[in-house]
């Protein structure tokens, strides 16, 4: 178990309500709020809408219209969470960067696509939107719940600027981060990929999509599971909702021109469960439980 800081939490906590189905009437109201109160430009309004949007949900959710689940999310996280090194979900065997360095198999990378709101500048008032690929690692897996309402799994990652070579080929810099105070994706929503080192170019990982495999098929892998479960699969026709990360990055992953991300579209969100299992495969730790 560990103790998240306000920060995280925030964090966390903005990520699943824009991701939860039941919250969605919500936001279109607060943002409705925002557009016809304010006479900032619409960069500005996405801002206050991302932003102030936890506060105002919290009072909203006091009106006797609001059911009480939603009154239950709407007063925040449990600050203590469980904590995992290793995660089965979707097909894909994920671990956290720390526990890929002990073993022989790299399966911390992450891709999410999203259909997101981009604006050219603060200036724009034409905000467009697109379908973005986002690429990153993981650094944690938490199962965050709601004192004992709702439970969710997320990855916290670290997202990393992406380009394209004259091949079209995709690869990132591990050393060029972006969003980072939008860490946190729903385990449920996410997709593998793996980094191959360019020898011409230490710093530059191209990125290879990785295949889902057979659960009922990992065999050894699965044999000393002392509480194995693993998450609904996600329905990938969803895209899911990336906060905003406040400007503290003007990039774009992807095939369009340099725009900043500001507040995206809602989606629906996914539950999914843990795992505790031996890694005596690929981990040089054999005694390292994946539930720490």
């Amino acid at each position: 178990m560990i103790s998240l800081d306000h920060k995280s939490l925030n964090q966390a906590h903005r990520y699943i309500l824009f991701n939860s189905d039941d919250v969605q009437q919500y936001i279109r109201e607060h943002e409705d709020i925002v557009n016809s109160h304010s006479r900032k430009r619409k960069w500005n309004k996405a801002k206050s809408h991302s932003n102030d949007f936890i506060e105002w949900f919290e009072t909203r959710a006091t009106n006797d219209d609001v059911s009480d689940f939603l009154k239950g999310l709407s007063r925040g996280l449990n600050s203590v969470a469980k904590k995992f090194s290793g995660y089965v979900i979707n097909g894909y065997r994920f671990h956290t960067r720390m526990r890929d360095e002990r073993c022989k198999t790299q399966n911390s990378g992450v891709t999410v696509e999203a259909i997101t709101r981009s604006f050219a500048s603060s200036k724009d008032e034409r905000p467009r939107k697109d379908s973005l690929t986002y690429y990153g690692a993981i650094t944690d897996i938490v199962e965050l719940n709601y004192y004992g309402l709702c439970k969710y799994v997320l990855f916290k990652c670290d997202w990393f600027e992406v380009k394209e070579d004259n091949y079209g080929m995709k690869f990132v810099h591990f050393d060029k981060r972006c969003y980072k105070e939008d860490p946190f994706v729903l385990a449920s929503q996410v997709h593998q990929c793996f980094y191959v080192g360019d020898h011409s170019d230490e710093n530059r990982y191209y990125v290879m999509k990785t295949v889902p495999g057979d659960l009922f098929n990992m065999g050894d892998q699965l044999d000393d599971c002392q509480d194995f479960h693993w998450g609904e699969p996600y329905d990938s026709s969803s895209n899911p909702a990336l906060p905003t990360d406040n400007g503290e990055v003007d990039v774009v992953r992807r095939d369009v021109p340099a725009i900043v991300i500001d507040q995206p579209l809602p989606t629906l969100y996914d539950q999914s469960q843990d795992i505790d299992y031996e890694e005596n495969s690929d981990s040089d730790d054999s005694d390292e439980d994946y539930m720490e």
